[in-house]
């Protein structure tokens, strides 16, 4: 009986299925598989065995129908069945490929070589897991779409998925043949590696045969084909011993998918009781195929589940069976549907709902172990739960500033996670065996202990005073200590952590750009656009190189998880891999539109948003990790050359025994280049570590140093390939002996750097790091010239010397020709030497061996060219011709060196900046030295020198023209044609003037009255491409479709790494206060979110897409303000918060999508709430970082603050003491007040200096200032009012004036502050800080004031002077209203 094997059988039904050219007959199974009439082979009529129901619904025709009478397929299906075909040959070429593994070259037994093989072990290992994890992904997903109806089908999806297979097939082929080479143990392991493969490619085969929209293949084929291939990928990971998961988990992953079918089983059952009662039969109809869909998709979770067990840990397998899990419960809940709308039977339908439940009950347990094992995996240590509490914690305490009733209920809960942890770290003391260990722990919890009771205090002292702002702060400051000692106690446990994630990211990373490296090369016949081609290609090459380091760094930290050089490569390798990553995405992209095939473009879309994704993850890692680590790149770069020099030892005692062999790809030629251009890296690393060890710069010293180990690393590996390619053992033995010599100096400047850098300036050792410095220099001339043809160069040189010694004599020897046969011989002579001139340099862009007879030779004419030369002087006139001559020969000899100097460097590096014009400009110089000599000699026959210099110029050109594609300068094609134009000039005219007359009408900048309609255009063209692209984001979401707005998010966050920001327009403030406003706007955002995700999931899309927007924004204003804010770690802090939002607003997307496409799925609502929270606490880490940006800003508008409030308690004083009602408590006089306002006053006017002086500092000295200033002015008002009270409420006008004057006072210090918060961090010529030191002028006059209104109410001589003023005043008032009243 076919069906699912594990469902018991319902009922029975005759299954009829449409035969092709092919004997049909009866196929007897449960409603499980659709019921389909299909019948019809040629031979005859076929006969059917019939079964039976409880009553007959429908009635059966039999006969004949013949291929030709089936539907045409549509054009979908057609272009799957190409998709299948094409996929078909490169599956069947591959088993063919199969047959016998790579032939690799004989390797040697040195340390080098086994390092290679094991690095390409790993390599291929890795490759090969990524592409068995995207074959049985891509076959999960084939099972997925192929469900429904065929009407309903995403054909081209399917395609893609069946790409994705074929491609990642064929590329697996490739590195499974290396691999089976390089394990080859000679008792069969690479041949059953290779037998593993041709199963796999054998079961791909069978899954495309099955899915072919002509096919007429039961299901249950499809079904079968794609559990083989699941079963063959295993094994092929077991030969490999890749195997990820143990076999228990995957025996528990396939019993909890059983337990859906069975479950599912039941449901059928009580839907066929429903069935059975149903009145209408078209009700009833419903019910049945309900419940077959229900059976269907639960055997095709128990497929899905089969395929992907063994590669369960990819999070692309991972999806595919969360979407067989949401086709499970979709069909559950149509059964449920169709059978309250078939029946009322209350007992039925509660049944049905129970078993539904069960059904819903027993996917969630198998999604939840899924989810388990891809977030959890193995844990890491005990401590992890406390400390990401107390770190999660600290930052809403710090975020919450100004709320001390929410720091104090934070402060609890950190008090709670202190002391779990301090009771773990004590638990573990206890069972340490080791005492220093033990004593370590207990050392640890104490000073966690410790740090809990004063932030305990602290929250005490806030909660006890509220409104006290000195209290909130002693409980932040308590509570950044509690952090510091978190972090000093579990500071293993969550570098373990940071390195775990980085490792997982690594991996990803990794596998997402070997997927799209593999879909670029399958887009590639079908991309019509040649540039975007190309530069995909380039992109992908770059990748490919950073992919070994990438997953040797990874195996590396896993292999030593306590290994800091480990750990260091990793997050090298990491950070090195994000450039090239993200330009092949980009490229990837772009190449998207031009590929005609649909299914590969999909594919390479897809991948391309895959890889983005990983590499926000990686970059977000990667700096966390390297944060944790600390500054380890010195010591590391010291091991690392000191492994190099081991290697190159081992290296030379496999080459004195004749054991030194080339690796794969190794050549002569291609590593002389490489180590001559590595040369040069080399000694610019160095430069770079010696200055920044002289200024004492630990950080840019250890990044020298880390480049500097890294180009040792090329060298030593370019001079084994030389030495390796060279047949003279001595002479391989040199090359490695010299490469020796530059790792030994080489660790000995890294060494001395490091001693540097703790006395920076110091004479004696900037003396010492030049010597060792001028050491590493000749030692890397010496390397370079073991090069096979520089020696021969330098032979060449040497003899150009030699000879032209003699040139050096007072008298020239007597002449042994005539004046005819010295003209000629030194004509013929010119010509050779200009003919070699030409030879070498064209041999410099060949081989080492050409070049060093192109040398020889060139040294050999030259030395008959000279003597020709000192015979033809012989013959001179006069004294001063003779003079002349010599020179000339000087020159000629001179220029003669210069060019085989020019060669030997264009010929160990070939791609240096300027070295063909240099070589071409050295070649120019020989040939007119000579042309000079000749003219010089031969001006007794006119026309002669003229043809012999043309000749000459020719024949040094002749080969050039003998080879037009090859590169003679480092001009680009734009530039070469703008030299010819201008050399061009006469004979050129009509073409330049066509060409200006072009640039006049096509862009004419004359033509300023069109140059404003063109902006608007280009504006308003900008603004429909901004609606249309938030029309089309919106649109997708709604469907569920966020990949965009995953891409967008990504995107912003890795422009916040790119290079130099734009130089800023604002200031820090500024761009703090946009932040604040779309962070806040982001958490609202997401608040509502998590409201949507229960009343109205279709609202999400919308939502989601305004969080794409607001993220965007925020990161654009996030890189300006990390570049504005001081000082440089708080700028590192808020690009780090801004970016963990990034990834916290994609899961928050990406959930949002997913819960749209299954609205009814509890686990992903659960998971978008919990993906909206963490967005809300990120932002407000993003907060808590901006604060710390403008700490001094923060405290002078709270400052400003409570100077207003001060200003409004003294308005209300001054109304009481004009209503008389102003009297001291006590018997006091104002004498004992007026010490206490002149020292207060005093202070204030030193808090006004502070001020000013603290809007050029920094923020800290700002902020202290501002407080200060609060805190002083406060108890200068107090101090006033004691005093005007003591005064006695009988002379009124007195108090009022007193009061009045701290008023003044007050007010202009509340503009000072204003004044200085606009100033905070301006350049000294801005108009702000004018304005500042006019409001500190204001505020020192009103000081002034005061202190002359406190003499004057003291002197008791004034108060008469002041009633009479007062009355007068009176007096003057009230004949203003007299006459007013009278007008």
């Amino acid at each position: 009986m076919l069906g699912c094997a594990c469902l018991p059988l319902v009922w029975m039904s005759t299954i009829l299925q449409q035969q092709f050219n092919r004997v049909g007959r009866v196929e007897h199974g449960s409603v499980a598989l659709p019921g389909i009439m299909r019948s019809g082979s040629v031979g005859g009529p076929d006969t059917f065995n019939t079964g039976s129901m409880p009553a007959p619904q429908q009635q059966i025709t039999m006969g004949q129908m013949h291929r030709g009478h089936m539907p045409p397929l549509s054009l979908a299906q057609q272009a799957l069945m190409g998709t299948i075909n094409s996929s078909m040959q490169a599956v069947q070429q591959a088993q063919a490929d199969l047959g016998q593994v790579d032939n690799l070259p004989p390797l040697g037994q040195d340390r080098a070589s086994r390092v290679w093989v094991q690095n390409k072990v790993d390599e291929s290992k890795h490759e090969i897991h990524s592409q068995v994890d995207a074959i049985t992904a891509g076959t999960a997903s084939v099972v997925n779409l192929t469900a429904g109806d065929p009407t309903d089908t995403d054909y081209t999806a399917v395609g893609c998925a069946i790409t994705t297979i074929s491609s990642n097939l064929t590329e697996m082929s490739k590195g499974v043949k290396l691999l089976a080479a390089l394990t080859d143990d000679g008792v069969g392991s690479g041949q059953n590696l290779m037998g593993a493969a041709r199963t796999l490619t054998g079961a791909v085969c069978d899954l495309l045969r099955a899915v072919e929209p002509a096919s007429g293949e039961p299901r249950q084929t499809v079904l079968t084909a794609a559990g083989s291939i699941g079963q063959a990928s295993g094994d092929l990971l077991r030969q490999m011993g890749e195997g990820e998961t143990d076999e228990r988990f995957q025996d528990i992953m396939m019993n909890l998918a059983k337990a859906v079918a069975n479950a599912a089983a039941m449901l059928v059952l009580k839907a066929k009781n429903v069935a059975q009662v149903a009145e209408e039969a078209v009700l009833q109809n419903r019910v049945i195929t309900a419940a077959t869909q229900c059976a269907l998709s639960t055997s095709q979770l128990v497929a899905c589940t089969k395929v992907v067990s063994p590669t369960i840990g990819s999070p692309v397998c991972q999806e595919q069976l969360v979407e067989a899990g949401r086709l499970v419960e979709r069909s559950v809940e149509g059964c449920v549907k169709a059978c309250h709308a078939a029946s009322e039977e209350a007992e039925l339908l509660r049944q049905v709902s129970g078993a539904a439940c069960t059904v819903s009950q027993a996917l969630g347990d198998l999604l939840q172990h899924v989810r388990h094992h891809a977030s959890c995996g193995e844990p890491i240590g005990r401590y992890d739960q406390a400390t990401d509490t107390i770190m999660t914690v600290t930052e809403s305490i710090f975020s919450s500033m100004g709320d001390a009733g929410e720091m104090v209920r934070q402060a609890r809960v950190l008090a709670q996670a202190t002391s779990d942890l301090v009771n773990a770290m004590r638990s573990d003391a206890e069972a340490e065996v080791d005492m220093d260990n033990s004593k370590k722990l207990l050392a640890a919890a104490k000073l966690l202990a410790d740090a809990t009771a004063r932030m305990v205090e602290a929250a005490k002292g806030a909660a006890a005073h509220p409104d006290n702002e000195e209290q909130q702060q002693k409980l932040r400051e308590a509570a950044e200590g509690l952090r510091v000692a978190t972090n000093a106690a579990a500071q293993n446990a969550i570098k373990k952590k940071l390195l775990n994630r980085l490792e997982i990211a690594a991996k990803q990373a990794a596998a997402a750009a070997t997927q799209t490296v593999a879909a670029a090369q399958n887009a590639a016949m079908s991309n019509k656009n040649p540039a975007s081609h190309q530069q995909l290609v380039h992109s992908c090459k770059a990748v490919a190189d950073h992919i070994p380091q990438l997953v040797h760094g990874m195996r590396s930290s896993q292999a030593q998880p306590e290994d800091l050089s480990a750990q260091l490569t990793l997050i090298i390798a990491s950070q090195s891999f994000l450039q090239p990553g993200s330009k092949m995405v980009t490229s990837a992209k772009s190449t998207v539109p031009t590929v005609t095939d649909q299914a590969a473009a999909m594919q390479l879309g897809q991948c391309a948003k895959n890889l983005a994704t990983c590499l926000a993850e990686l970059r977000t890692a990667a700096q966390k990790a390297h944060e944790a680590c600390g500054p380890l790149e010195i010591d590391s770069a010291l091991n690392a050359v000191q492994s190099l020099k081991n290697e190159l030892q081992d290296a030379k005692m496999a080459a004195l025994d004749g054991q030194l062999k080339p690796l794969p790809g190794d050549s002569l030629e291609k590593c002389a280049q490489e180590l001559g251009s590595t040369s040069k890296a080399v000694g610019s690393s160095m430069a770079q570590l010696l200055t920044c060890a002289a200024q004492g710069n630990e950080h840019y010293t250890g990044v020298a140093a880390r480049e500097t180990a890294q180009a040792l690393r090329t060298l030593a590996q370019a001079a084994r390939g030389v030495a390796a390619c060279t047949a003279e053992r001595s002479s391989a033995a040199a090359m490695l002996d010299s490469a020796s010599h530059v790792m030994e100096g080489s660790t000995l400047l890294i060494h001395e750097a490091h001693q540097a850098l703790s006395c920076p300036g110091d004479a004696e050792s900037q003396q010492r790091l030049a010597q060792v410095a001028k050491a590493v220099s000749h030692s890397l001339n010496n390397c370079v010239n073991c090069l096979p043809g520089q020696k021969d160069v330098d032979m060449a040189l040497r003899s150009i010397g030699e000879t032209s010694k003699k040139l050096l004599v007072e008298n020239l020897p007597p002449c042994s020709k005539s004046f005819q046969e010295a003209q000629t011989e030194l004509n013929h002579t010119a010509a050779e030497l200009n003919h070699s001139a030409g030879e070498v340099v064209h041999s410099s862009r060949r081989t080492s061996s050409q070049l060093a007879a192109a040398s020889g030779k060139f040294s050999q004419d030259f030395d008959e060219f000279l003597d020709a030369g000192i015979e033809m002087a012989g013959h001179t006139q006069s004294k001063d011709d003779q003079i002349q001559v010599i020179g000339n020969l000087k020159n000629i000899s001179m220029a003669s060196s210069k060019l085989l100097l020019a060669a030997k460097s264009l010929s160990v590096d070939p791609g240096a900046a300027n070295a063909k014009n240099l070589l071409a400009a050295a070649a120019r110089a020989v040939t007119e030295s000579i042309n000079q000599l000749i003219t010089l000699c031969t001006q007794q026959a006119p026309g002669q020198k003229e043809c012999g210099n043309a000749l000459r110029e020719l024949e040094a050109v002749r080969g050039m023209l003998d080879n037009p594609s090859e590169p003679v300068n480092d001009l680009s094609y734009f530039d070469c044609i703008e030299s010819v134009m201008e050399n061009s000039k006469t004979l050129a005219e009509s073409s330049l003037q066509m060409l200006y007359a072009a640039k006049e009408g096509g862009g004419n900048p004359k033509a300023a009255h069109t140059h404003d309609a063109i902006a608007e255009a280009a504006q308003l063209m900008r603004e429909a491409v901004d609606d249309i692209m938030v029309t089309l984001n919106e649109a997708a979401s709604e469907g569920g479709m966020v990949g965009g707005m995953v891409e967008s998010i990504a995107e912003a966050m890795g422009r916040m790494d790119e290079g130099t920001p734009p130089e800023p327009e604002g200031t820090f403030v500024d761009y703090q206060t946009t932040m604040v406003k779309f962070s806040k706007a982001i958490a609202i955002t997401a608040q509502e979110m998590m409201t949507k995700s229960v009343t109205c999931q279709e609202e999400l899309g919308g939502l989601a897409s305004q969080v794409t927007l607001d993220y965007s924004q925020l990161a654009r204003q996030g890189r300006l303000a990390a570049a504005t804010a001081e000082p440089e770690e708080v700028g590192v802090q808020i690009k780090g918060r801004v970016q963990e939002l990034g990834h916290g607003c994609i899961y928050l997307v990406q959930k949002a999508g997913a819960l749209q496409m299954s609205p009814m799925d509890s686990f992903t609502k659960r998971e978008l709430i919990e993906c909206a929270r963490a967005v809300t606490e990120k932002v407000s880490m993003v907060l808590s970082a901006l604060q710390a940006g403008n700490k001094g800003t923060q405290a002078c508008i709270t400052a400003a603050s409570s100077v207003s409030g001060i200003i409004a308690d003294l308005d209300t004083t001054i109304m009481f003491a004009s209503a008389g009602t102003l009297n001291a408590e006590n018997e006091e006089s104002f004498a004992d007040h007026r010490e206490n306002i002149l020292k207060t006053a005093k202070a204030l006017v030193e808090d006004t200096k502070l001020l000013v002086a603290g809007a050029a500092s920094s923020q800290d000295k700002l902020a202290q200032a501002a407080q200060s200033s609060a805190k002083t002015i406060t108890q200068l008002t107090d101090v006033v009012k004691l005093g005007a009270a003591s005064m006695g409420s009988d002379d009124p006008e007195t108090q009022v004036v007193l009061i009045n004057a701290v008023r003044d006072v007050a007010k202009a210090l509340a503009e000072l502050i204003g004044a200085t918060k606009c100033a905070a961090g301006k350049a000294a010529d801005d108009p702000s800080m004018y304005q500042l030191k006019s409001a500190a002028k204001v505020m020192v006059t009103n000081v002034t004031s005061l202190l002359k209104t406190v003499k004057a109410v003291e002197d008791e001589a004034t108060r008469g002077t002041r009633a009479l003023e007062a009355s007068i005043e009176f007096i003057r008032q009230e004949l203003s209203v007299n006459t007013i009243t009278c007008a």
